[in-house]
């Protein structure tokens, strides 16, 4: 077999030259990693290239070229202090050259450098072919090699750096060399499950949203060579692809701690349990270390009855415990259309883990036990992590259709806060108490520490971040959470289905596009969203999540502009359409796309929150005035 071969990068058997008869489409060089399509290549001549158990054999393609290369060089004009020698490099090595993973490089052992076969030659010998380049990324013209390095903008990568280029002389057409050759299929990749294949634009049917790397994070241009799986709808930056994977020591880190709680909490009572926990241990925590300031709280014991209590005053409340049956538990919903007993403080909702709490018999008005007896009165100096410079006296809004803007999540609560008389800062009580360090599900290798907001985009929803607290990765600096972000349970109750829908993140094994099936507008499937398999439902988490902290339901009675009295409950309206028509105030004729509002919930009538304070003060004032 005057064609065959022994060489020392398959050692086992012997190779034979196949000049058209190429096994795989995606078949690569096993020494320089570039496709062997069109080009004259050995494989391995032994019958184990056919049985399936045999990777090594069976997917083991060389090029006649790289079959020829020399097994040293010297000098070289990158290295020239030693002699070069091509062999197989075993753990994770890199080139000198184009910085990429390799498993062949000539290397210099003494000093520890080491290059590719593409950048040890620019051209490979005898292979004049790669000099004019036709490629698949420009087929409308021959890209030609340049011989000296340049610093430039890739017309690819759209990374200035300095290499070797192919050029296109007929429409200035300028690509890095590594760009060039890089390999058309990695299957492997370091940091996904499926090969990924270079193309060279994003393709159409993922050009309605803005695409971003799923490694680094950033921008992906539309017209750019980037790694895809079509499987997953994941979009990578050439570099990103090629970049190593954390190792086993940077992915465990050092957050081994049991204590921190992985968010999100599995549903909205969750949610519940853990805030109110919260405020029993800041308790605990706050009687220990400031045994001698005036740090008190609301009342020392739960007593039956609250005579005056400070965020309630002309009613007293009175202690309950909340029972319920088995029954009534089958067919208790486990989202936010619950009807239920809702917490005036914290606006979470009361739950068979912590029962107690206090209710007025003449008011919808519940408090849990913990909100309306153990909150400290004041937070002193430095408790606040958002605003350690002064104290915090606990507050609340006298009406209940008035709503606090919290300086921490940047959420509105109709609820408790604490708040700094000398500089009008709000802080919700949840969030007074959120714990300094955290997991996150979708971010496994490290902790998350609750810090300054760096006014970004949150990593998970991909949404600008407006408050001014964020939980952000130390390590990874770029990855950071909104705080109301965090909060988002993982399992809700399906509005229409016996069967929970999950939270899900990205990258999604779904091919197809998702479509929410309440407003009906397009997923980004480049976020996370709220997905039910049964029904194969999406939904946006924003539009099944109110996404403040208010209580509704309180209710108002006034006369409209003709006379009539109508008793108009407090809501919160959304248009989740981009088409629906804006929801119009009976009083002042504005319009508007969402926002609190009171509604009858006979007639239908609407007017804003804004004009429903107006009147409800001008009525106050009226009664004042005959009182007198």
């Amino acid at each position: 077999m005057s064609s065959a071969i022994k060489h020392f990068s398959h050692p086992e058997h012997e190779l034979i030259l196949k000049e058209n008869d190429v096994i795989e489409d995606t078949a690569t060089c096993y020494v320089c990693s570039r496709t062997v399509i069109g080009f004259p290549t050995y494989t391995c001549t032994s019958h184990a290239a056919h049985d399936d158990d045999d990777v090594r054999c069976k997917h083991f393609y060389l090029h006649q070229t790289c079959a020829k290369l020399p097994p040293r060089i010297f000098p070289h004009n990158m290295h020239s202090r030693h002699r070069l020698t091509l062999k197989r490099r075993s753990g994770r090595y890199y080139c000198d050259g184009c910085h990429l993973q390799i498993k062949f490089a000539y290397g210099c052992d003494p000093c520890g450098f080491g290059l590719c076969v593409a950048c040890a030659f620019p051209c490979p010998p005898d292979d004049d072919e790669q000099r004019e380049l036709h490629h698949e990324g420009h087929q409308e013209h021959t890209l030609v090699l340049l011989q000296r390095q340049a610093l430039f903008k890739c017309d690819a990568c759209w990374v200035e750096a300095k290499d070797f280029s192919y050029v296109c002389k007929t429409c200035d057409f300028w690509i890095h060399k590594k760009c060039a050759l890089s390999p058309p299929i990695i299957a492997e990749p370091a940091n996904h499950h499926h090969p990924l294949h270079l193309i060279f634009s994003i393709p159409d049917e993922h050009r309605y949203f803005s695409r971003w790397c799923n490694i680094c994070g950033d921008y992906v241009p539309v017209i750019s060579w980037i790694y895809y799986c079509h499987k997953c709808t994941y979009f990578v930056h050439m570099k990103c692809a090629t970049a190593p994977a954390l190792n086993e020591t940077e992915v465990a880190g050092s957050d081994n701690d049991p204590g921190l709680i992985e968010f999100p909490l599995h549903s909205l009572e969750a949610i519940s349990d853990f805030m109110t926990t919260r405020f029993s241990i800041s308790q605990v925590d706050f009687e220990g270390e400031h045994k001698d300031t005036a740090m008190t709280s609301t009342r020392p014991n739960d007593p039956h009855i609250i005579e005056k209590h400070w965020s309630h005053p002309d009613h007293p409340l009175q202690l309950f415990q909340l029972i319920i049956n088995e029954h009534d538990n089958d067919d208790e919903d486990d989202d936010n259309t619950t009807p239920g007993l809702i917490c005036d403080g914290c606006i979470q909702p009361i739950t068979a883990t912590h029962p107690s709490y206090y209710s007025c018999t003449r008011c919808n008005f519940f408090l849990h036990s913990v909100c309306a007896t153990n909150l400290p009165d004041e937070l002193p100096i430095g408790v606040s992590t958002f605003h350690p410079q002064h104290p915090l006296v606990l507050s609340t809004k006298i009406r209940f259709y008035v709503a606090a803007q919290c300086g921490v999540c940047g959420c509105l609560t109709n609820g408790f806060y604490y708040k700094c008389e000398a500089c009008d800062i709000r802080i919700d009580i949840c969030c007074a108490f959120l714990p300094s360090r955290i997991k996150y599900k979708s971010h496994k290798h490290h902790s998350f520490i609750l810090r300054s907001s760096s006014d970004d985009i949150c990593n998970v929803s991909r949404y600008l971040i407006s408050g001014g607290m964020e939980y952000g990765c130390e390590i990874c600096n770029s990855f950071r959470i909104s705080v109301p972000c965090v909060f988002y349970p993982s399992t809700m109750k399906h509005k229409y289905d016996d069967h929970p829908i999950t939270l899900r993140y990205p990258p999604f094994f779904y091919e197809g596009a998702f479509y929410c099936e309440l407003c009906e507008e397009r997923v980004n499937n480049q976020w996370w969203l709220y997905h039910c398999d049964k029904s194969d439902h999406s939904f946006h988490a924003n539009c099944l999540i109110l996404g403040q902290k208010l209580k509704l339901g309180g209710t108002i009675r006034i006369h409209d502009n003709n006379d009539e009295m109508h008793t108009l409950a407090l809501v919160f309206k959304r248009n989740v359409r981009t088409n629906s028509p804006l929801y119009m105030c009976g009083y002042c004729g504005d319009g508007f796309t969402h926002g609190r509002f009171f509604e009858c919930g006979g007639c239908g009538y609407l007017i804003c929150v804004e004009c429903g304070g107006e009147m409800m003060d001008c009525e106050l004032t009226s009664e004042c005035s005959s009182d007198s």
